[in-house]
């Protein structure tokens, strides 16, 4: 999981073209680490916006292969990636983005009307460049079937489920979520109005896909790669049974 310092969050908030950069952002530090050991890696990558109050929280899960594909002899190779290494490449490419997308922000509508110009802007990305970000590497699973289950039913969630709703009579909606940071379940209560205008602002703009497959994963790659990835994992192709 990437994540950045909330003090960028604002600027992501509804901002589709930038999140739609961000993918590769996330996606291009595994592939940029994979590349210089010579490998190529598959890997999906899913966007969410959304933190467990409904607030803005912006980041990427990524579900990486735990090695890759050799391209010059066609054998897999294992792969370790490097946490610190890794987070580095992930500041670099968020910041680049920002400092890039300058000209098309809207700076104050996002909350930063104290920046007057790109020099502020710049100034402030590096102050945030300096910060902590946190990533996150989850252990490798043992069991892929369990894996894939999880993982499809973890992306795919809406921002709140059903069962996080407590009370709602027609006034004030309450629901429960897990704080992190301090590990207990919080309440909170929202007007039904701010329920709906947080829900609705992590609706995403039409056609755009939450869910991005990138290395030999990738629909420009899988053709050519797919079969050399199974020949040197030596693993048995399923094919789907016709329908009668």
């Amino acid at each position: 999981t990437f994540t950045m310092p909330d003090k960028l969050w604002p600027i992501f908030a509804n901002t589709w073209p930038l999140l739609n950069r961000l993918f590769s952002c996330a996606a291009n530090t595994l592939l940029k680490w994979a590349k210089k050991l010579g490998g190529e890696i598959g890997l999906f990558v899913a966007l969410h916006t959304y933190g467990r109050q409904l607030n803005r929280h912006p980041h990427i899960h990524l579900s990486v292969t735990r090695g890759g594909l050799c391209l010059k002899h066609d054998v897999w190779r294992a792969i370790y990636f490097k946490k610190k290494v890794v987070e580095a490449y992930w500041r670099q490419a968020v910041i680049k983005l920002l400092r890039e997308s300058y000209a098309a922000l809207d700076l104050p509508a996002a909350g930063y009307e104290h920046i007057r110009d790109y020099r502020e802007w710049c100034q402030f990305l590096e102050v945030q460049f300096q910060r902590r970000w946190k990533i996150h590497f989850a252990k490798k699973t043992k069991h892929a079937r369990q894996n894939v289950n999880y993982l499809g039913r973890y992306l795919k969630r809406p921002p709140m489920a059903a069962s996080a709703l407590r009370h709602y009579t027609g006034g004030a909606v309450v629901h429960h979520y897990y704080d992190h940071r301090t590990r207990r379940h919080r309440r909170q209560v929202l007007s039904q109005e701010e329920m709906l205008l947080r829900y609705i602002s992590h609706v995403p703009s039409r056609h755009f896909k939450m869910v991005r497959y990138y290395g030999f994963l990738s629909n420009r790659k899988r053709g050519a790669l797919l079969p050399k990835v199974y020949a040197a994992l030596e693993m048995e192709v399923k094919t789907k049974l016709a329908k009668p």
